[in-house]
């Protein structure tokens, strides 16, 4: 009987994984299957996940020599899949230091598979792991990589304990070195640095155009979305029975989906009104139907006298002047928002829109009622300040603008910085943006704000 190859043996063996991992997670199944396998004859490494994020790719032979080893293959697939299902190949622009990340990805995943085999025999490996993990949890209720990525900085954590497959194909922007006021040890940041480049796998990243947004992207967040209403299906199916899923959905429900396009974040700021002018592109139905009746074959078609178009009414634009944002940023996303403000809304009649310009303080405050004002504040606006980062002044200084009662409804912040600052520890009434420059600070934006990336 001819042999079969390592390739036909490792084909088979995550066809079963598949099934095996399916029938114990239904919640999970449109995941398990939306990832495909590929075999990559030149790997160099064993495990990993396609620059595109739609492949568990593997080398045959160390698949099946891990199977005949005693590895359990369907927990390797798992951990790929479940870094898809929380989106972490698509965060990396997000975050400055992609080693780091890197590491919060692998432990979010330990933690989340720990938690669905919370029955089961602990490894000698991951028992070293699990210390780590409880003294984490002491400081956040659930370990979403965002979260993990923040308590990192001031943890010693060897990725070897976490490792499980190579990430050097998740796309990313150019290497950003650690910044100087990092709390990461010279230890943690060499063991960072030396297992990803240097540990297994051997391969630096390739660069190359964010994924965020990309038609992937979209895939598996509306994949993220499913598993979560599965998952609350479940639980109410469970309901009392020990349902062993509670701690997967309240992570996934803590995913950071709230990185946007500015574009469409801008555009949430406005609101419909109707403006006194025909509408070349709707008409009267009543009339339409009555000509058909009267005619037969011949409708009446009458264009509406109005027309609706979304509109900004109210909100608040700061500006982040203190010396770590560089002032050619600041103008470009002037332009961009000035642009959009023009382009697809209607900022005709009386608005209220104040500018802010603030580092430590607010150093101007800008008032603009209508299109007018807008072009003028543009065409001549000078920048202050240059000092530190404060970000509290600006929503003190609109709560007292809404106490004066300026603002009948206001829609909300937008707040361009790099996200390096003082933030106010409360959130307010109204909704906050932080507009961040992709390699800034986003991971320091607290929890109850949006955070918007925008290219620099």
């Amino acid at each position: 009987m001819e042999r079969k190859s390592d390739s036909e043996y490792a084909k088979k063996i995550l066809s079963i994984a598949r099934e095996e991992l399916s029938c114990s997670y239904p919640f999970l199944a449109s995941a398990i299957y939306a990832l495909k396998t590929e075999e990559d004859p030149e790997a160099t490494f064993s495990y990993g996940l396609s620059q595109s994020a739609d492949a568990f790719l593997y080398s045959s032979w160390a698949l099946v020599k891990d199977f005949v080893d005693g590895k359990d293959i369907a927990s390797v697939f798992l951990h790929s899949v479940l870094h898809c299902v929380f989106l972490h190949p698509f965060f990396v622009p997000f975050y400055r230091d992609k080693h780091l990340w890197d590491l919060s990805c692998d432990i979010c995943i330990f933690d989340i598979i720990s938690s669905l085999n919370s029955n089961r025999e602990v490894l000698d490996t991951e028992s070293k792991a699990m210390p780590i993990l409880a003294r984490l949890k002491r400081k956040s209720p659930f370990l979403s990589a965002q979260w993990v990525y923040s308590l990192l900085e001031k943890n010693d954590v060897s990725p070897k304990l976490f490792y499980v497959d190579d990430h050097h194909l998740w796309n990313a922007p150019e290497k950003i070195e650690l910044k100087e006021d990092s709390s990461l040890n010279g230890d943690l940041e060499s063991k960072l640095v030396g297992d990803r480049e240097d540990g297994p796998g051997g391969n630096k990243r390739k660069e190359g155009e964010a994924l965020w947004g990309s038609e992937s992207f979209r895939k598996w967040e509306s994949i993220a979305r499913k598993v979560e209403l599965s998952l609350q299906r479940t639980r109410k199916s469970t309901a009392g029975r020990g349902d062993y899923t509670g701690y997967f959905l309240d992570v996934l429900k803590n995913i950071e989906r709230r990185h946007t396009d500015y574009d469409a974040f801008l555009k949430s700021f406005g609101v419909y009104e109707e403006t006194p002018r025909l509408d070349p592109d709707s008409f009267d139905y009543p009339l339409y139907t009555y000509g058909l009746e009267l005619y037969g074959d011949m409708p009446v078609i009458e264009p509406l006298e109005y027309c609706e178009h979304l509109a900004v009414r109210e909100f608040a634009v700061a500006i982040d002047t203190s010396s770590s944002c560089p002032t050619e940023l600041i103008r470009k996303f002037l332009e961009k928002t000035y642009d959009i403000l023009f382009s697809s809304m209607n900022f005709g009649g009386q608005k209220k829109m104040v500018i802010f310009q603030c580092d430590c303080e607010i150093k101007s405050e800008t008032v603009i009622s209508n299109r007018e004002d807008l072009k003028k504040y543009m065409s001549c606006v000078s920048l202050r300040g240059r000092g530190g980062t404060d970000f509290r002044p600006v929503f003190w200084r609109i709560e007292e603008l809404n106490k004066e009662k300026f603002f009948s409804s206001l829609k909300g912040l937008l707040y361009f910085t790099d996200g390096n600052g003082i933030f106010p520890e409360k959130p307010p009434m109204y909704k906050t943006a932080f507009v961040i420059p992709y390699g800034g600070y986003i991971e320091k934006v607290p929890s109850w704000a949006m955070k918007v990336g925008i290219e620099a």
